[in-house]
């Protein structure tokens, strides 16, 4: 079950995260743990499949340019994305 936020950024901010483990198909639980963003990885697809997301729910929500919200995902995807590792393979089990 996701939080509910008061500030818009902050909700947006965790659904964006949300988003994008659901889309790199990694446990939401994760974001418990010490320096999650740099212990997963997604491949290049993904990432294109969440930025697209994020562009989109970004402009609707903060009726941003769609210029301004490409700035916005390179920061946020610079601060919580994963790394990209094109072997990643969601249905391999480790």
């Amino acid at each position: 079950m996701k939080k509910v936020y008061k500030d818009k950024q902050e909700q947006f901010g965790w659904d964006a995260i949300y988003k994008m483990l659901e889309i790199a198909k990694h446990e939401e639980g994760i974001v418990y743990e010490p320096n999650w963003y740099s212990n997963y990885c997604m491949t290049d697809a993904m990432c294109e499949e969440w930025k697209q997301w994020f562009l989109k729910e970004c402009t609707k929500r903060f009726r941003m340019y769609k210029k301004k919200s490409e700035t916005e995902f390179d920061w946020f995807n610079l601060m919580y994305g994963l790394k990209i590792n094109n072997d990643y393979d969601p249905e391999r089990k480790e």
